[in-house]
């Protein structure tokens, strides 16, 4: 073949190529007829507001969550409340999926699609299970994968399998599980914005000591009880100051169920409105632990709406807050902790 007839005939090819991807772009890979395609658990379409109970195992953890009368909650941290955002999220996209095809059946290769059972050595599938009132099973699968099938006229699909068999199915949406307890909780302990506080006191008798300021637009705080040739460092009362602007759990346990020790640090946090934040902090089996007490301590006769405000933010986080004691980020800790010391630089003059 000379070199003229073998180029012609590349320029063909290469052609041919880019035409026939430009051509399947859009198109999906599967040929199911998309008005066809049944619901995978159509029970749990037609009535996703059943759903009362959802169990979900994996290799990392195992917890069940319920619907009680005042909302989603976990018997495995004493009923402790669920987010039910993630919930709304995981109902939904279980009640969207829609069978695509079907899809290997020899377990030697389900590892590849993640539809594994769950009690294998690496196994990165989540079983999930949701039961109505009754205890009827509104949806039960071992969710797989995502898959990098196009079809639907967008990437979108999950691999999962029945429970039991050898039944794996490409199903359409993305259901992504979370197999951890922790973040289906309701994280949030307590938000305390910086520009609010009017006082830090941290710690007690000889090496206690509070920072302070006389209003919002006050940037720089005072410190009580520094030495001769010391002054506060302002970065760390910065540091201080913005500890309770968001603080959300690492984990929690009843109180009692902890017990903090008598000589665990005590912080007390006071707002401009009035908000006194009780804190008292210890370390525990190596992890930080919390319990919050909030009161009002502004003016009793102060009936103005900022006042009313902060008494209604002062039921509203000690009905969250009250029955438990929660292992808190480091940094909160670090911060509620921090001895004089710490809190203390040379005085410019004293600079060496």
């Amino acid at each position: 073949m000379s070199p003229r007839v073998f180029l012609g005939w590349l320029v063909v090819t290469v052609v041919t190529v880019v035409l026939t991807v430009i051509v399947g772009i859009g198109k999906e890979t599967a040929s199911f007829d998309l008005v066809k395609r049944e619901p995978v658990f159509d029970a749990l379409r037609s009535a996703p507001n059943s759903a009362a109970q959802i169990k979900i195992k994996s290799r990392f953890d195992a917890f069940t969550m319920n619907k009680g009368e005042a909302g989603w909650v976990t018997p495995d941290r004493n009923n402790y409340p669920i987010d039910e955002a993630d919930i709304r999220r995981l109902v939904a996209g279980l009640s969207d999926m829609r069978y695509v095809e079907r899809k290997t059946a020899d377990p030697g290769r389900f590892y590849r699609l993640e539809v594994q059972d769950i009690d294998e050595e690496f196994s990165d599938s989540a079983y999930v299970k949701v039961t109505g009132t009754g205890g009827e099973v509104l949806a039960e699968a071992i969710i797989g994968r995502p898959s990098a099938r196009f079809f639907d006229g967008r990437v979108s699909g999950t691999y999962i399998r029945e429970p039991g068999t050898n039944n794996v199915w490409l199903v359409s949406g993305v259901t992504n599980v979370q197999t951890r307890l922790i973040p289906w909780l309701q994280r949030d302990i307590i938000r305390i914005a910086a520009n609010q506080v009017a006082s830090v006191s941290i710690g007690t008798g000889e090496g206690g000591y509070t920072l302070a300021r006389k209003g919002p637009s006050d940037k720089a705080f005072t410190i009580n009880g520094a030495p001769k040739g010391r002054e506060l460092n302002p970065s760390r009362a910065t540091s201080v100051s913005r500890a309770l602007a968001s603080v959300e759990l690492e984990d929690v346990r009843p109180r009692g169920e902890i017990e903090l020790p008598t000589d665990a640090t005590v912080a007390t946090i006071v707002t401009f409105d009035g908000i006194t934040v009780g804190v008292r902090l210890a370390e525990v089996d190596r992890k930080k632990w919390a319990n919050f007490d909030v009161s009002y301590t502004g003016d009793p006769s102060d009936q103005s709406e900022a006042a009313n405000t902060a008494r209604t933010m002062v039921k509203e986080i000690n009905a969250r807050v009250g029955a438990w004691t929660y292992w808190v980020p480091s940094a909160t800790y670090g911060n509620l902790t921090r001895s004089l010391e710490d809190m203390l630089v040379p005085k410019e003059g004293n600079k060496s």
